[in-house]
C-alpha cells in the first residue's frame, strides 16, 4: 500500500513549519506529490461582505500578495531541495473548510499542532480530524520531521480506532516496529452471544511481522501519550472522538487531551 498525493497546510514563514518538514519526509519516502494550501480568510470575508470588486478587497489582495509569493517561493524551494514534486495553491475562505475540501482528494493531510481557526478560536486540528474524511497527521513544533520507525496504535475495537489503523496501513507496513496499546472495548454489542475472531495483532501481522501488543489502561488524560513515548513510539495512531465531540468538550477525553498537549506526531481518523 502507498500514498501518492499529500496535502499540507501552509502559513506565513513556512520554513518554521514542523508539518511541512514531516510532509516532505513522508512524500519523499512514498515518492508522492505534495500540495501546499495557503488559505486567505480575511480576503474571503471582504469579498462576501463588501463585494469581490470592492476597493477594500482589491487593497487587501494587493497587500497580501508579497506574503503569498514569499510563502510560495519558500514552499517550492523546500520541495525542490527535498526532491519532491510540489504544487502551491491559494484559496479563499476558512482554513478548516478549505483543508477539509481539498483533503478529501488527497491521501493524507498534515497540519501543525495548536493552529486556531484563523484567529476565530476553536481548533483547526480538531476540525480537520473530525470532518476531513482523510487521515490527519498533527505534528508538534518540537516533533522530529522523521517518524514512522516505531508506530504506536491506540486500539479499543471502536470504529474510530479501526478507521485510524486502516488509514495508517501504508506507514505501518514500512515501520520497523508496531506496538498496539490494547485498551478496553467500548462498543456495546447486546446481541452477541458468540464472538467472531477479531484479533488486531493477527491482522496487523499480515501487514508487518514486527507487531507486539501491550495492555493499556487509561488512568488520566495524559496516559496515552505517556505510554506511547515510553514504548519508544515516534508516531501515535488513534481514532478521533470515540464519543461525541460535545461530550469530550464537556467531560474531557483522549482526543482532546492529546490535541491540547501534543508531545509526538499523531495520525487521527474519525
Amino acid at each position: 500500500m502507498t500514498w501518492k498525493s499529500l496535502l499540507v497546510h501552509l502559513k506565513p514563514h513556512t520554513e518554521n513549519s514542523a508539518a511541512l518538514a514531516s510532509a516532505l519526509s513522508v512524500a519523499k519516502t512514498f515518492e508522492a506529490s505534495l500540495t501546499g494550501l495557503y488559505a486567505m480568510r480575511e480576503l474571503a470575508m471582504l469579498k462576501l461582505v463588501i463585494g469581490p470588486d470592492s476597493a477594500a478587497a482589491r487593497e487587501a489582495e494587493a497587500r497580501d500578495a508579497p506574503l503569498v509569493r514569499a510563502t510560495q517561493d519558500q514552499f517550492l524551494k523546500a520541495c525542490a531541495d527535498a526532491g519532491v514534486a510540489g504544487s502551491f495553491e491559494v484559496a479563499e475562505g476558512n482554513s478548516n473548510e478549505l483543508l477539509c475540501l481539498a483533503g478529501r482528494v488527497h491521501d493524507a493531510l498534515f497540519v501543525d499542532a495548536g493552529g486556531s481557526l484563523d484567529g476565530r478560536g476553536g481548533d483547526l486540528v480538531e476540525e480537520c480530524a473530525i470532518t476531513a474524511g482523510t487521515p490527519t497527521i498533527i505534528v508538534p513544533q518540537t516533533g522530529a520531521k522523521l517518524f514512522g520507525k516505531c508506530i504506536v496504535v491506540a486500539w479499543n475495537h471502536s470504529r474510530q480506532s479501526a478507521a485510524a489503523v486502516h488509514a495508517a496501513l501504508p506507514l505501518i507496513e514500512r515501520a520497523e516496529n508496531v506496538i498496539v496499546l490494547l485498551g478496553q472495548q467500548r462498543d456495546a454489542l447486546p446481541s452477541v452471544t458468540r464472538r467472531p475472531r477479531a484479533d488486531i495483532e493477527d491482522y496487523l501481522r499480515r501487514h508487518n511481522p514486527n507487531v507486539r501488543v501491550s495492555p493499556f489502561e487509561e488512568r488520566d488524560s495524559s496516559s496515552l501519550q505517556t505510554a506511547a513515548l515510553a514504548a519508544g513510539g515516534d508516531l501515535l495512531v488513534m481514532g478521533a472522538y470515540g464519543r461525541s465531540a460535545w461530550r469530550e468538550f464537556l467531560f474531557g477525553g483522549a482526543t482532546r487531551a492529546v490535541v491540547n498537549d501534543l508531545r509526538l506526531p499523531v495520525l487521527m481518523a474519525h
